[in-house]
């Protein structure tokens, strides 16, 4: 018997030891706004979406991350992030909706691999006013898509591996790949494996980031390019940060996205970018941001009509270093050829979105990171 408790004890400590070599972090966010959301008549008549009450979660999560010391300033390190529907309770999106990896890292930079927010992503993050760049009304609306087809340079990319270097004054380097884990060559298609690059560059020091980065999609894409699943896609992102002195930040952001189909000459591209002020008095903060795309072009031609224009007016409120109260107005106005909608939390219950259709939303909510 005595034995048997001195291996129980000896058990404990060794995985008490090995415990005490990783460091572990829960982390979160709820989120949770009041909204009340609408939308007008399409451009062919069709009766668009009364006013609406609804509980907007924006992007509530919990996270797990960590690292291990493997000697000679190699280190482990590991997340896993879920998202979670805290309006309605609803299961955890367990598994991959959020950046989850595992990787090493050292003086080399860090390698990384799982369901990861790529670098354009995280350009479109930087120069977003609402909190988290979460919710309606984010530029990403206008800058993530091609009327009504998201683009993929706001979505996180799964089934990825990357590459970030180690900082060099302010200036890193990342490079991702995508697998695509299909192959859409058979008797009638040639297209080839389904994969995407992404390369980029940022500088952040000080007041200042820039950052600019290329996304490179072939045969296909996850979130589905314009036209169909063999679509090839090319989009160049620019975006660059100011913070002054009197606690005002500019934001601003270009990008330039062409979408082929697999039908020879077929194609989709639009220009599009944002601007933003946010004002800092204290606790408190007012933000304006301004998106618009411009006309899509095809191969037949300038699609008429096709442009779309983003505004968002943003308050907070800091009730403590944690918890933040919000408040937003957007409207998202498309030309008759146009079908944007809004990227997070879409006016599309019951009535969908449309060429011409309008988009309104404000909401009043409060934030807790812990």
């Amino acid at each position: 018997m005595q034995k048997k408790i001195i291996a129980l004890a000896v058990a404990a400590l060794a995985s008490s030891a090995a415990f005490a070599q990783s460091n572990v972090t829960v982390y979160g966010t709820i989120d949770l706004g009041q909204a009340w959301v609408k939308s007008n008549a399409s451009a062919g008549g069709v009766a668009g979406q009364k006013n609406v009450g609804r509980l907007d979660n924006n992007s509530s999560n919990i996270g797990f991350r960590g690292t291990e010391d493997l000697g000679n300033g190699l280190k482990a390190l590991f997340q896993f992030e879920a998202g979670i529907q805290t309006d309605n309770g609803a299961n955890p999106a367990w598994g991959g909706a959020r950046d989850t990896y595992i990787g090493l890292t050292g003086g080399f930079g860090t390698f990384v691999a799982g369901n990861l927010t790529h670098p354009l992503r995280t350009m479109g993050a930087k120069v977003e006013i609402a909190p988290g760049g979460a919710g309606f009304g984010t530029a990403a609306s206008i800058t993530g898509a091609i009327g009504a087809t998201k683009t993929g340079a706001d979505d996180r990319a799964a089934n990825a591996l990357a590459y970030v270097s180690p900082k060099f004054g302010g200036f890193t380097a990342t490079v991702a790949y995508v697998n695509g884990e299909r192959n859409n060559s058979n008797a009638v298609a040639t297209e080839g494996e389904v994969r995407q690059w992404q390369v980029a560059g940022q500088y952040e020091d000080g007041p200042l980031y820039v950052g600019a980065g290329y996304h490179r999609v072939d045969n296909g894409s996850p979130a589905g390019m314009v036209g169909d699943k063999e679509s090839d896609a090319a989009v160049w992102r620019l975006a660059a940060v100011y913070n002054f002195p009197t606690n005002t930040k500019l934001t601003a952001l270009y990008d330039n996205t062409k979408a082929e189909t697999n039908v020879a000459g077929n194609y989709s591209k639009r220009a599009a970018y944002s601007l933003g002020v946010m004002q800092s008095f204290g606790q408190a903060a007012v933000g304006l941001e301004w998106a618009k795309s411009n006309k899509i072009k095809t191969q037949a031609g300038t699609v008429a009509d096709s442009s779309a224009n983003l505004w968002t007016l943003v308050g907070t409120y800091s009730l403590s270093k944690r918890t933040t109260a919000h408040a937003r107005y957007s409207k998202l106005s498309n030309g008759n050829g146009a079908d944007y909608a809004f990227y997070n939390n879409p006016v599309n219950n019951p009535v969908a979105g449309a060429a011409g259709r309008d988009h309104t939303g404000f909401m009043v909510g409060l934030r807790h990171s812990f």
